[in-house]
């Protein structure tokens, strides 16, 4: 990341999802020291994201090294986490939590950001974003990840209808989605075929939003006699 860290006068994370909170800790240790600002799932959510992050890279690192020395081998560069768990001890209390919907002042009332429904995951959001320099306004809308509508456990994106400026993700700008309506339907075929001849149905899925609304589906499946009583795992 090309700006130093100690130069941030404030960072406002749209969600926790690991590719978006995951450095946070790392830059800390570069000398970040300003107010991270998030709504209130977000901030929880990021709680245990950031430490369970944290654990999985020094395991990871103490078994690479296990595995140099097994093979005699020296890398060319020490073998470390790119932060610890005393990292992330020093992060959490920069996070500020705050509400959807009200301006949140940063930069000495340079911006005023507000925090609306994205519809991605619990807590995700989009920024709306009010600039005030030399005398004027203007609006910056950042859509972070956007979700799609009418999702059981998340509400649907905000839609806004003015901005001067807009910067968007388009990870599925090319691209229709299936109707979502019919996600039950494909699920219950698949279970259920799976089981008549014998078999497990292994499901790879996000650990964040994805698997709870898989649970939230199966568990309808099973309220509506639409598949067998069987055992589900969450792993």
């Amino acid at each position: 990341m090309p700006i130093a860290a100690e130069s941030l006068n404030a960072m406002v994370l749209t969600h926790a999802h690991i590719d978006h909170i995951g450095l946070l800790p790392r830059r800390v240790s570069e000398g970040l020291n300003a107010p991270l600002v998030m709504t209130r799932p977000t901030a929880a959510l990021a709680d245990i994201m950031l430490r369970d992050s944290a654990k999985i890279q020094s395991e990871d690192a103490k078994q690479k090294k296990k595995r140099h020395k097994r093979e005699g081998r020296t890398p060319p560069h020490e073998v470390v986490p790119l932060y610890t768990e005393e990292d992330v001890e020093r992060t959490l209390p920069m996070i500020e939590a705050a509400p959807y919907n009200q301006p949140q002042s940063l930069c000495g009332g340079v911006f005023n950001v507000r925090f609306k429904e994205a519809g991605h995951i619990l807590g995700s959001s989009m920024l709306e974003i009010d600039v005030f320099e030399n005398g004027e306004n203007q609006k910056v809308i950042f859509s972070g990840d956007i979700g799609q509508w009418d999702k059981p456990i998340i509400r649907d994106p905000t839609m806004f209808d003015q901005a001067d400026y807009v910067v968007m993700e388009s990870t599925y700008g090319d691209r229709n989605h299936k109707d979502y309506g019919d996600c039950e339907d494909q699920l219950a075929d698949v279970v259920n075929r799976t089981i008549e001849r014998g078999g497990n149905v292994i499901i790879q899925t996000f650990a964040v939003e994805r698997s709870q609304e898989l649970i939230y589906h199966l568990s309808r499946l099973n309220q509506y006699g639409r598949m067998p009583q069987v055992p589900v795992f969450l792993d």
